[in-house]
């Protein structure tokens, strides 16, 4: 009978101390998506090594730390896109941290990707700002026509781009300016036309505001382009 106890013990302390001791010694982390578009979500593979050489996805006591914090949250093992943007999410278990996993946020509308967001005082620092994917709008404007007129008539965004393009060309070729008057009040024709003479012509009317007016306020907006334009009143 004691040995019998005696045995027991022994086994309980073997197994107990058998199972504290497989320890966690690594984690390995992944994503099944590397590019989502704002608003799409990933699933976060988690894996933990331990000291006798197993894995298992660990899903418990996990911390994600995500770098820039404002462009994605991650509730549970699910990373949701909010901003576009390059995103390094990292997990820790513990005192363990896992390798970094860099995901690519862009913001798509109606099949168009758009560009970055700019640096503000880079952007400002300029006459004609930046224009990354070099379609001659300003990426600032380009994305503010995008988010203000996604939900309308796909005309809104024509002729605000339109419009930008051509408040770009006043700025970029200024000795060119009389030249391009027709191009620079295309767009407003374009919107006067489908906001008061359409049903003239049996054609829908399709505006209801003033885009042209609207966008070129957002491409004039710094005091150097203000200065810019003040001075081709003469013209």
């Amino acid at each position: 009978m004691k040995n019998t106890i005696l045995k027991f013990i022994f086994t309980s302390v073997l197994v107990y101390t058998s199972a504290f001791a497989n320890t966690l010694t690594g984690l390995k982390l992944e994503s099944n998506a590397t590019t989502l578009n704002v608003g799409e979500k990933a699933t976060l593979i988690l894996t933990g090594t331990y000291s006798d050489n197993s894995t298992k996805v660990v899903d418990e006591n996990v911390t994600y730390i995500i770098t820039p914090a404002d462009k994605s949250e991650v509730n549970g093992s699910i990373f949701t896109a909010l901003k576009d943007g390059n995103v390094t999410v990292q997990a820790t278990v513990g005192g363990a941290a896992s390798n970094s996993v860099k995901l690519h946020i862009t913001w798509i509308v109606d099949g168009h990707v758009l560009p970055p967001e700019a640096d503000k005082a880079l952007n400002d620092s300029t006459l004609l700002g930046i224009d990354s994917n070099n379609n001659g709008v300003r990426d600032d404007v380009e994305r503010w026509i995008y988010k203000t007129y996604k939900d309308k008539h796909p005309i809104y965004i024509d002729i605000g781009m339109q419009a930008a393009r051509a408040s770009k060309m006043v700025l970029e070729h200024p000795e060119k300016a009389k030249e391009i008057t027709l191009k620079v009040e295309g767009a407003l024709f374009c919107g006067w036309y489908y906001q008061h003479d359409a049903y003239r012509y049996s054609d829908p009317m399709l505006v209801q505001e003033n885009i042209d007016g609207t966008v070129k306020s957002k491409c004039f907006n710094t005091k150097k382009e203000k200065i810019f334009i003040c001075s081709m009143i003469s013209f």
